[in-house]
């Protein structure tokens, strides 16, 4: 799927093409904001992956575990489980181990189901504190009941296949995945340039993926109705405003750090582009999400 997660040796960590420069003293800025918080490493397109689920979003699967599961496989892209992955486990090998289809059966379901965790308990309220309103009535109240087991047992098996979609669509997308590997003179032959047939399949499905999953929100904003919601927790219209501004600054200063490291040379300028502002609006809104909880708990320290 797009450049999101291809394997491990320098060829996918780097740009092709180009290599890797000091960081301009722009970037240090970029560094210190997003320094421990979760930044993408050259895999711009992971989120186009829930594409693939979409057909089968109904019961009694779990929606939320199909999409956790369809990204997972990617979630050792993020800093600082990245660093840790690649220095502190077992180098590149542990990034391609969540592309095989054996880790789809029992590591990626296992990511998955703590990405949905970490999700629902730290994640989820805060952002739809921060949605706007006609978004937020549409979508469902955050609930931290106890799932029954029937439920329980559907999410694993829901995060399984969401996991087979991202190691089977990649499988046909990435240099060293196994149809390109079994089928290597037709995947890699060279259509334009420097521009192989699964290299052309990474980009296309990626806008494809991306479009399909803009169509299918659009008209489930159109299909659902909204409903009343509590105000609580739902920030004013002006702190939205400022984490948009934050996503833009900080997406700007991540460009400038994925530019200052990278020569400027045929397809790195997009990749590095899109890194760098992919990158910047998570870290924008891991500090909204970490702030919201601390005046959260602070006004509830107050009111005792």
């Amino acid at each position: 799927m797009g450049v999101a997660a291809a394997g491990i040796p320098e060829r996918c960590l780097q740009l092709e093409g180009s290599r890797p420069r000091p960081a301009a003293a722009g970037g240090k800025l970029a560094d210190l904001l997003t320094s421990g918080l979760p930044r993408l490493r050259d895999v711009p397109f992971t989120l186009a992956h829930p594409a693939a689920i979409l057909p089968l979003v109904r019961r009694p699967l779990v929606a939320s575990a199909l999409v956790a599961g369809a990204v997972a496989p990617d979630l050792l892209y993020l800093d600082p489980i990245y660093r840790f992955a690649t220095q502190g486990i077992n180098g590149n090998f542990t990034l391609t181990l969540t592309h095989k289809l054996s880790s789809a059966l029992w590591l990626d379901p296992l990511l998955a189901l703590i990405l949905l965790v970490a999700f629902t308990v730290v994640v989820q309220r805060p952002l739809l504190a921060l949605a706007p309103a006609g978004l937020a009535a549409r979508l469902p109240t955050p609930s931290l009941r106890v799932p029954s087991t029937a439920v329980v047992l559907w999410t694993v098996v829901s995060a399984m296949i969401g996991a087979l979609t991202h190691v089977l669509w990649d499988s046909f997308t990435h240099y060293d995945g196994y149809f390109v590997l079994r089928y290597h003179s037709f995947f890699t032959a060279q259509v334009t340039g420097a521009w192989d047939v699964n290299r052309i399949l990474q980009y296309v499905s990626t806008v494809g993926g991306c479009l399909v999953l803009a169509i299918w929100l659009y008209r489930w904003y159109r299909r659902v109705d909204p409903q009343s919601v509590a105000g609580e927790d739902h920030v004013p219209p002006w702190v939205r405003y400022v984490v948009l501004a934050a996503m833009v600054l900080i997406g700007l200063a991540g460009d400038v750090v994925q530019l200052s490291r990278t020569d400027l040379v045929g397809e790195a300028v997009a990749r590095s582009v899109l890194t760098g502002v992919a990158s910047g609006c998570l870290a924008a809104l891991a500090w909204y999400v970490v702030l919201w909880h601390l005046f959260r708990l602070r006004r509830r320290v107050a009111a005792l």
